[in-house]
């Protein structure tokens, strides 16, 4: 009886905790002496408490305002948790236009110092606001004495005249011990709800309460609409939609590699406006429906009407037109033409910054303005060509019609030779190889007649890498050698992107620094601007000890420096899917010269290991001719996107390149 009482009350523990007052500043000794987190020993940090309330204020100058008031503690366990410590708060902030505002109180930090509780406050000069870019901003802090141990608490309010409601997010990179939310909505205003992540959230409350209201008003209808009437006071009554979340013990969710976009598979509330009705006003639709979608696009003066405004690309077709005569030499060269027309300045929308014809002008612009200008080159070539709306893999997943969940726009050719998608704000994009930051889920092509088609953004090209490495040892285990290497498709994107712009001696330095710091003594890139080729890539090297010689033994690693070192899945379960984004085959053929007084004395086994339904293939060989060893790898990845099923099965599949790639070829002397 004795033993069942004890593990009831260890069980209460982990499942409640002890007894905590989440009322702001009254941190308490126990949470200050908890050495780990409960139900994860492995944080590094945890919420203790986190609280989010939305809710709608009327202004009598504005209308209604979208208040979001934001309450955190948070447990630093160790070192590896202070990044924990500094905030940012995103908020925006744009150049013209309403920003909204951003407010911090009380913010400290407790720890126990000779068995009391000493507080430190944050002081307002350590609080300032980073420009991320003429839209967006950060309000920053960092707490102050920070250490192990250590509480930290604040709250913070953002006021925005916008109708937007930020995603209300349950789950974190560190766990949660109790989280409480609340979002407040007039009934005038109509979300589309939809819950994200594989995390169960059924701790929901509704509820519906009434409020009075009593303003000026020029005419009846509230929203802050004025006429020409006589101000008069006015009092009117609505309802407020509510709903409540609370939550207990939340697990961290942890980000591993092949990931798009881990927003994706977090638990998470979206809303979205979808309509406003005001009453005795007829129903206003935003985004209901996918059609609701296009037609908002198609009619804004920012997106749908920029492609009635093609004029002054008149004269520069002419020429073009006579130049290009297939359909595929149009597609070719109106993407080319407008990559040297209009430079992106890095900024995504779903509307033009400047405008087709200044932004052409100007040579640059943003994404809608580079990608509107060449729908428009192509159907001045005479090609079926309609933007795509795109949401970038940074932006996660739009999980429902929605016009805010787009920030990206691409490109869809229709012909009859096949469809093709175009980016041409990439220097190095190809016709159906987009930047991967586009690779995402579904586009929207949105039509002139208001209509909307989806088309799959993930890609089967096969991202190639090839690598053909020779090389010699010498008795006391100099290693010279020659590697020459060509990259297509998604490979060759990357390599240009990363190194196409930048000095030969500096790609030269980082190959080193990537491969084991090796003594590049010549080094050739070819096909870097020729995009109609791979990428080939040939350097002589040298790299001293480059293989283990220990008495009479020699050790050697074969694929030196091109080894797979580390597995990069970790986890024991994961729920999110593999995302490679592209399929992948990685080819290797290395042939060794062994130096002459040594023999050898033991080789890797051969072996092959396959997923099922042909999802992926490892192998690997290893034969001797002579004074050479020649070896063979080979990695192919057949999906851009493998479902979080066959986890176990990739992870042991990379398990076995890691160990293979690291097996020694044993020689000894003579």
């Amino acid at each position: 009886m004795k033993k069942l009482l004890t593990l009831l009350i260890v069980l209460s523990v982990i499942t409640h905790g002890y007894s905590q007052n989440y009322k702001v500043g009254k941190v308490s000794k126990e949470e200050l002496q908890e050495k780990f987190y409960p139900l994860d020993s492995t944080a590094n940090a945890a919420y203790l408490y986190k609280k989010r309330r939305t809710y709608f204020d009327y202004d009598q100058a504005k209308g209604f305002v979208v208040i979001t008031e934001v309450h955190e503690r948070i447990k630093i366990y160790n070192k590896d948790g202070y990044d924990w410590a500094t905030k940012q708060i995103k908020f925006y902030s744009p150049d013209s236009g309403e920003s909204e505002k951003v407010s911090v109180k009380d913010a400290k930090t407790f720890t126990l110092v000779g068995g009391k509780i000493k507080e430190e406050k944050l002081s307002k000069k350590s609080v300032f606001k980073e420009q991320k870019n003429k839209y967006w901003s950060y309000k920053k802090f960092t707490m102050p004495n920070i250490t192990k141990g250590c509480v930290i608490e604040w709250q913070y309010k953002i006021t925005s005249p916008y109708k937007s409601i930020d995603d209300v997010i349950i789950q974190y990179p560190i766990p949660v011990k109790k989280f409480e939310s609340s979002i407040e909505i007039p009934e005038y205003y109509r979300y589309v709800v939809k819950q994200l992540g594989y995390l169960p959230i059924n701790e929901f409350k509704g509820d519906r309460k009434k409020k009075k209201v009593t303003t000026t008003y020029r005419d009846s209808r509230p929203g802050g609409i004025t006429g020409e009437s006589n101000s008069y006071e006015y009092d009117f009554e609505f309802y407020i939609d509510v709903t409540k979340i609370e939550k207990s013990n939340i697990p961290a969710l942890i980000e591993e590699q092949y990931v798009n976009n881990i927003n994706n598979y977090r638990s998470i509330i979206k809303y979205e406006l979808s309509s406003v009705k005001w009453p005795n006003k007829p129903i206003k639709y935003y985004s209901e429906t996918w059609a609701d979608v296009a037609k908002t696009i198609i009619l804004s003066p920012k997106f749908g009407g920029e492609l009635n405004k093609t004029n002054h690309l008149s004269d520069d077709m002419s020429t073009l037109k006579g130049s290009l005569t297939t359909v595929t030499a149009k597609i070719y060269g109106a993407l080319e033409y407008v990559k040297s027309k209009i430079k992106w300045n890095n900024f995504t929308g779903n509307g033009v910054e400047k405008g087709l014809k200044k932004a052409y002008k100007e040579g640059v612009g943003n994404i809608v303005d580079v990608n509107l200008t060449l729908v428009a080159v192509l159907r001045e070539l005479g090609v079926t060509a309609n933007p795509v709306l795109v949401s970038t893999r940074n932006n996660g997943v739009p999980s429902f019609p929605t016009i805010s969940g787009f920030n990206y726009v691409v490109v869809y050719a229709e012909t009859p030779e096949g469809n093709v998608l175009l980016d041409a704000s990439e220097k190095y994009s190809l016709p159906n190889v987009l930047p991967l930051r586009a690779l995402n889920w579904q586009g929207a092509v949105v039509r002139s007649d208001k209509s909307i088609d989806f088309v799959n953004l993930g890609s089967s090209t096969v991202s190639i890498e090839e690598s053909n490495l020779l090389y010699k040892i010498s008795e006391d285990g100099l290693v010279e050698g020659m590697n020459r290497k060509k990259y297509k498709n998604y490979a060759a994107l990357r390599y240009r992107n990363r190194f196409g712009n930048i000095k030969e001696e500096d790609v030269i330095l980082k190959t080193e620094e990537n491969n084991d710091d090796i003594e590049i003594i010549n080094f050739k890139a070819s096909n870097v601007n020729d995009l109609s080729k791979p990428v080939a890539v040939l350097y002589k090297f040298e790299k001293e000890d480059g293989v283990e010689v220990i008495g009479d033994k020699m050790y050697i690693t074969p694929l030196l420096f091109s080894a797979t070192k580390e597995n990069p899945f970790k986890l024991d379960k994961r729920d999110y899917p593999i995302d490679f984004g592209t399929p992948i085959e990685e080819k290797l053929n290395v042939s060794i010269q062994l130096p002459e007084s040594y023999t050898v004395e033991t080789l890797p086994e051969s072996i092959a290991v396959g997923m099922n339904d042909d999802l992926g293939i490892f192998t690997y060989s290893v034969k001797q001719q002579g004074s050479k060893i020649q070896v063979s790898s080979n990695i192919k990845i057949n999906k851009d996107v493998i479902p979080a099923t066959y986890y176990a099965e990739i992870k042991e599949m990379f398990k076995q390149i890691v160990n293979k790639q690291s097996e020694k070829i044993v020689l000894s002397k003579n």
